[in-house]
């Protein structure tokens, strides 16, 4: 008994000492952090679901304003927080080359989540990236237009019914599952040439493979950490985000749909067609060796990266993916813009009014026609995303991985040394947080279009704004996501009037049981027909 209790003594001491030194790498090096708890490290609250991510983000950020850099222990790994801009500016743009990949946060392997776009490492990312660029082009965008203003004629159609059903004129909307129904149909006819109703057909198979892919809850949480910090683990217990019938339904429903169109010579300006030119290497440069146009203030620019010519051939495999990447990207981030722009303009009546108001103008000028030129013109639209983007950017956070070792400086203006930042270690440039920074945005927490007016935007920090991220891993796809939140804002907007009803969160508070940005209760608005 004594022998036991002198060896589990033993055991104890030691994994205390290893604890200790493992949770000492910051402080020897100067590097302030918040005090972590053993194995969980800074990452209790987010387990326990006490705290939604972007706002344990935002303490760490908060708590050492002093700070170019904080550390933050995820589990057991070590990761740096970039607080200052300029550095910001050298790792994305810069000294791009050493913080090249992003950290395995959506799996290994062959899984169809580790070969896309967001997820390839070094030259093969530079390939595709370069692949598919001249896909994203306003060119390309400006013919899809036409699908994305079809799928919103089927949603108002669904509403104005619903409405009419009611016995008081309005109805009760959950606006996130209204703005994923109509971010899936404008999918499945953009990316894949499908004519689906989620709204009226709400069980559709193409939604439910959609809310399948997309919703980030807790349990796969948990699978993005393992990924990110244990992906031994991960690769030994074979975790995947899609099951296997999701991994089979998108390989049948992309190969299928470019081999029936090969057979029939069929070309529709989609996303299945852009990848069978990509495939076929038919896929030019020209749009974007010229300007291209941007979408409103928050477009992002294609790199010198996504301009070089390539002659890679790439695998159905590959291919299939990519269409996974556009899949997901489009239900899950642009469902969660249009569903917080929504709960902005019924909780800021005063701008939903205004920009009603230069919708009606803009229908009358073209005749009840809204296409690309309409969204170029819409200038109160354009302040109103850009708004809603540095509020609630669908990004909480950008992340890297260093892949050689870099010399970041010292960490605060008082420190003795510079801090070297070792081959492997992950980082996080927290967006939502330098969105909601006073130093760059005054009074961060109101919901104000007029920061980025003509007069006012040259006031904003271009490096403290990224809600499509920044530098060369970008977001290829801003030039899509703004045009669709645009054209359902315009539509919805036109011809309802939204408010906020019994179960709106007010104030606005985020859904701590998920990665994605929620708020608590679900995004509950009242929906009135405009007379």
């Amino acid at each position: 008994m004594i022998i036991l209790l002198i060896w589990s003594a033993v055991l104890v001491a030691v994994i205390t000492l290893y604890f200790r030194r493992l949770y000492s790498s910051f402080s020897r090096h100067g590097i302030k952090h918040i005090k972590p708890v053993p194995i969980l490290g800074n990452m209790a609250k987010v387990v326990l679901r006490a705290e939604h991510v972007s706002d344990g983000l935002t303490k760490v950020y908060n708590d050492f304003p002093e700070e170019r850099v904080v550390g933050r222990y995820e589990f057991t790994k070590e990761l740096i927080v970039v607080r200052d801009l300029e550095l910001v500016k050298k790792i994305t743009v810069k000294d791009f080359e050493h913080f090249l990949d992003h950290r395995p946060l959506l799996g290994n392997g062959e899984s169809y989540f580790s070969r896309n776009l967001f997820s390839l490492r070094g030259q093969e990312w530079k390939d595709m990236r370069s692949t598919l660029s001249p896909a994203f082009t306003s060119s390309k965008m400006r013919l899809m237009v036409p699908f994305m203003v079809e799928v919103g004629d089927q949603m108002m159609r669904s509403l104005h019914r619903t409405i009419k059903e009611s016995k008081n004129g309005s109805v009760d909307v959950d606006c996130k599952d209204l703005t994923a129904r109509y971010a899936n149909d404008v999918i499945a006819s953009c990316a894949f040439g499908l004519k689906v109703d989620s709204h009226n057909d709400k069980n559709n198979n193409f939604y439910e493979l959609g809310k399948e892919t997309s919703t980030f809850n807790f349990r796969q949480v948990i699978k993005a950490f393992l990924f990110a910090n244990l992906p031994e683990v991960a690769k030994l217990l074979k975790l995947d985000f899609l099951s296997e019938s999701s991994k089979n339904a998108f390989k049948r429903l992309v190969l299928d749909t470019m081999e029936n169109r090969e057979l029939k010579n069929i070309i529709r300006p989609d996303m299945i067609h852009l990848l069978m030119e990509a495939k076929k290497g038919q896929l030019t440069h020209e749009d974007i060796k010229s300007k291209d146009q941007a979408v409103g203030f928050a477009t992002v620019t294609e790199s010198a990266v996504g301009k070089i010519k390539v002659n890679r051939e790439w695998t159905d495999e590959d291919l299939v993916a990519q269409a996974v990447l556009f899949f997901i990207a489009g239900f899950e981030a642009v469902s969660s813009s249009m569903s917080f722009l929504l709960y902005e303009l019924a909780v800021n009546p005063d701008v939903q009014e205004r920009l009603a108001q230069e919708i009606k103008e803009t229908d009358a000028k073209n005749g009840g026609k809204f296409d690309f030129n309409s969204i170029q013109n819409m200038v109160y639209m354009d302040m109103v995303v850009s708004e809603v983007l540095r509020l609630w950017p669908t990004a909480g956070a950008l992340d890297r991985i260093c892949t050689k070792d870099y010399n970041m400086g010292k960490p605060n203006l008082k420190a003795e040394k510079d801090y070297i930042i070792r081959k492997g270690t992950g980082m996080w440039i927290p967006v939502f947080t330098i969105h909601r920074d006073p130093d760059y945005f005054p009074n961060p927490l109101k919901f104000d279009p007029e920061r980025f007016s003509e007069e006012n935007r040259h006031t904003i920090n271009p490096l403290a704004y990224m809600p499509f991220g920044v530098g060369p891993r970008n977001c290829i796809g801003s030039r899509f996501a703004l045009c669709e939140v645009k054209v359902m804002t315009y539509q919805i907007l036109r011809e309802m009037e939204v408010s906020p009803c019994e179960k709106t969160c007010i104030p606005a508070k985020l859904c701590n049981e998920t990665f994605n940005l929620r708020l608590r209760g679900g995004h509950w608005l009242k929906f009135r027909a405009r007379t």
